[in-house]
Formats: C-alpha cells, sequence, structure tokens
C-alpha cells in the first residue's frame, strides 16, 4: 500500500513519506471567524476530512490540526460595525463553524488552535527572525523582509502580487524596503486589541500564526499541509519564508496539498465580496449527506460550481445506491463470487483513492458493481452489505437504514398535491403533506418545484436526509 498525493512543491504526484513512518502530522488553514461559515469553506474541509478518514483507514497514526483565526483585521472591523467586543464576536462564530462543521459531518479534527492561545509562540518566531536578519521596525510593527529569503516564490512560481489575491491581506505602508514584505506584528492603533511584549504593544500579523501554531504543536518541520488553492499566494508563500528563515531547515512542510474553489457563476465563493451562501443556509435547504456527496464527488483540487443542479444530481446519486441497500438481503448465503466481487471492488476502491485520493474514480467503481449486482440472477447478500458499510464509514453520505420508500409512489403524492394546490384545494393538499410527514418524509416547496426527502432518525436529531435546490449565489 503506497498513498500518493499531488505536492503543489514539486508539481507532481509523489509517496507520502512522512517524517515518521507511518505517522502523518498534517495542518489545514482553518477559517477567520467574523462570519458564518459557508459553502465554499464546507467544501474544502470536507475535502481534507475525507482525506484524514482515508489516512487513518490505510493504517497511518494521523493528527490532524486546524487553527482558528480569532484576531484579525477583518474580525476587528465586523467588531466595530456591530458594536461589539472583537473576542467575544470571534468566539462566538468560532463556536457556530465548529457546530456547522460537526453537523456537515466533518469529525477528524484533533486540534483545533486558537491565534489568542499562541502569542508568546508568535513573539518568539518574530524575535529569531529579528535576531537572524529577517525581520526590521517600521512605526507600524515589524515587517518580514524578503530580499534575505531568496526561496520565496517556490511554491507558487511568483513573487508579486495579483489581481485575483483577494484574500492576501497585504500590508501596506509606503516605507517598507520592498514590496511585498508583510506584517508579522502589527503596532497598537486606538481601540484595537492588543498585548504588550518585548516587540511593543500590538497583535500579529495573519502570517505568523500559523507557523508559530505549527512549531509548537510538529515543531519546525512536519508532513502535510493543507488549505484551498487561494492561499498559495502570498499566505503559504509566507509561511514557508518565516518558518524556514526562523529554524535554518528546509522544506518546512514536505507535501502541501490544496483544493480547487468553489464557484457561483463562474465567480470564486468568498465572505468578503458578498458572494456566498452560508453552509447553513445550505443544510436548511438540503441536508449533509447531499452536501457532502456534491463535494466528495469531484476531485480536491477541481474547481466547482454549486447549483440546484448539482445538487439534485447528487442527491440522486446518493438515491441509487441507497435503493440498491434496501434490496440487499442479508438473510442469504454469498456464493463465493459474490464474495470475491464485493472485495474486488473495495480493492478497486482503494486503489483509487491511493493514487491522489481519486473519489470520483472510486465511486465510479462502487456504481459499477451496483450495476453488475443489479443485473444478477440472485439478490446481493452479506457481502454487498459489507462493502456499503464500509464504504459509507469512510464517506459518511449515504443512509443505509432500511426504510420502506418507493420513490415512484413519493413522486406521484407529490405530483397528485401540485394538481391539489393549482385547484387551490389547500386542505387536500396539506393531507398529502401531513401523511407524507408520519412516514418520516420532508418536502419543501422551491422555486424549482418541490423537493422530499427522507428526515433523519440519528439521535442529535439535527439532520435531514435527501435532496433540495439550492441556488448558491448573491
Amino acid at each position: 500500500m503506497v498513498v500518493a498525493l499531488f505536492n503543489t512543491l514539486s508539481r507532481r504526484v509523489e509517496p507520502l513519506e512522512p517524517m515518521t513512518p507511518g505517522v502523518v502530522r498534517m495542518f489545514v488553514c482553518g477559517p477567520t471567524v467574523y462570519d458564518l461559515a459557508h459553502v465554499g469553506h464546507a467544501k474544502t474541509y470536507t475535502q481534507f476530512d475525507f482525506l484524514a478518514r482515508f489516512l487513518r483507514l490505510r493504517g497511518y497514526e494521523v493528527t490532524y490540526a486546524q487553527n482558528i483565526t480569532d484576531i484579525d483585521d477583518k474580525i476587528i472591523r465586523r467588531a466595530g460595525e456591530v458594536g461589539r467586543d472583537p473576542r467575544e464576536l470571534a468566539a462566538e462564530f468560532e463556536e457556530a463553524y465548529r457546530q456547522d462543521m460537526a453537523a456537515l459531518g466533518n469529525t477528524q479534527v484533533d486540534v483545533w488552535a486558537r491565534a489568542h492561545d499562541y502569542i508568546d509562540e508568535i513573539v518568539a518566531q518574530v524575535q529569531a527572525l529579528v535576531e537572524r536578519g529577517h525581520a526590521y521596525q517600521l512605526d507600524d510593527g515589524w515587517y518580514f523582509d524578503l530580499s534575505t529569503f531568496p526561496g520565496y516564490g517556490k511554491l507558487s512560481g511568483r513573487t508579486e502580487v495579483a489581481e485575483e489575491d483577494s484574500v492576501a491581506r497585504i500590508d501596506e505602508n509606503d516605507a517598507k524596503r520592498n514590496p511585498g514584505d508583510f506584517a508579522l506584528w502589527k503596532a497598537r492603533k486606538p481601540g484595537d486589541p492588543y498585548w504588550d511584549t518585548p516587540l511593543g504593544p500590538g497583535r500579529p500579523g495573519w502570517h505568523i500564526e500559523d507557523t508559530a501554531i505549527t512549531e509548537r504543536i510538529f515543531g519546525p518541520q512536519y508532513d502535510l499541509h493543507g488549505g484551498a488553492v487561494d492561499l498559495i499566494f502570498p499566505h503559504h508563500e509566507a509561511e514557508i519564508a518565516q518558518m524556514e528563515a526562523a529554524s535554518g531547515l528546509e522544506p518546512l512542510v514536505r507535501h502541501w496539498l490544496h483544493t480547487g474553489l468553489l464557484r457561483v457563476d463562474g465567480s470564486k465563493m468568498s465572505k468578503s465580496s458578498g458572494n456566498f451562501l452560508t453552509l447553513r443556509d445550505a443544510l436548511a435547504m438540503s441536508d449533509y449527506r447531499t452536501l457532502r456527496y456534491a463535494f466528495l464527488s469531484q476531485h480536491y483540487r477541481s474547481s466547482m460550481e454549486l447549483s440546484g443542479t448539482v445538487l439534485d444530481q447528487a442527491r440522486g446519486a446518493r438515491r441509487r445506491v441507497e435503493n440498491f441497500a434496501r434490496l440487499v438481503d442479508r438473510s442469504v448465503n454469498d456464493t463465493p463470487a459474490a464474495v470475491e466481487a464485493a472485495q474486488a471492488a473495495w480493492a478497486a476502491m482503494l486503489e483509487r483513492l491511493d493514487d491522489d485520493v481519486d473519489t470520483p474514480a472510486a465511486l465510479a467503481v462502487l456504481f459499477g458493481y451496483i450495476r453488475e449486482q443489479n443485473r444478477a440472477d440472485e439478490p446481493a447478500g452479506p457481502a454487498a452489505w459489507d462493502l456499503l458499510t464500509r464504504v459509507n464509514e469512510l464517506f459518511d453520505m449515504f443512509d443505509l437504514a432500511d426504510r420502506s420508500v418507493d420513490d415512484a409512489e413519493i413522486d406521484a403524492e407529490l405530483a397528485r398535491r401540485s394538481e391539489l394546490r393549482k385547484a387551490r384545494d389547500f386542505a387536500g393538499a396539506d393531507q398529502i403533506r401531513d401523511a407524507l410527514a408520519a412516514r418520516g418524509i420532508v418536502i419543501k416547496d422551491t422555486a424549482d418545484g418541490t423537493r422530499w426527502w427522507l428526515a433523519d432518525d440519528t439521535p442529535q436529531g439535527t439532520r435531514a436526509v435527501g435532496s433540495a435546490a439550492v441556488e448558491a449565489g448573491r
């Protein structure tokens, strides 16, 4: 078994070779908590959640750390707009983010690291950069001197900011030695949160928090760093410059992984542009399994559009697996051929996932297996059920509960309800709705028609299973 992953640093697929064999230290850039998480966050963090699940399945001991940026210009600005204390605002949105990740089934993070809790490490790292001649002081704080680090640009292949670098948080000061120099420590401004430190009163720059966090958790070098592709430059370039300059060791990270962006109407979804749909809104209109399917049916490095059509397709694909599961007869005795077919399908799925976590190819294997089983003379048995269970433990996007639901019957009932509503027989339409609700079927009327799904029966009662159209946009 060799897991291979695309490495942004080398620009090729390479075997995952941790510094300690069998032990993966993994860090993923987390959110800046000044607002609710949007579905672009959901795509990135679902795909890294899956990566952690898969590596653990393949026998690796994984420590997955994710930072929480809870002190930042954006948080301070939003707190000022709403008249809140920045730290209280950040704490509220951090809790909302973690709840949303749990609702989406993203459960693999081991360490949540808040920037507030690493101020001493941040100060120490800036001091190390000062001592080594990589940092200088201006009237508004301490800056990294890019001219002292020739390796800047090796991850992205560039050194200058472009117009599309919307999350760059470029620090402007006409006195900077180099245009791309970035703030390590920002001097205190009236009304802003600050810490009294040997660097002077102030607060961290954005880039420095991640390397201070990872140095404390993992040391100056570790195995895998992830984030969305829009963080490659300048954020991840800045991380490399900071840590390798401070420690004198390279590489900071052996493997850099980046997910493609989620786009709406052809443009990147982001909170700062206002072009986003919150994850909570998406979960209210749809369900976590369909969202997970939509994200994991795409390769993690691919960008994707999110729309009602995409989610309807995801819902339909899910239902094909779930309908097959309801046909499985676990009481029969499998033939040797049936056992072999299920085992071969699982092995083929793992083989696809070993090759740069190719989730679309793995799912294609699953659907191929289901097609063959549907053509077989005998009903699928325990081997098929075991395969479906294994797949769902990894992907967490199918409802395998034994429910007696006939899709055609439900669709017919909804069509009848639609006719009653057109005839203004709302009492009759409500009777159909109530009868479906009594069977655990949730319906929602949307501009694109009526959607339905099965109400989830998890103890938390916080998730719904099925489909609803979501037109993500402004």
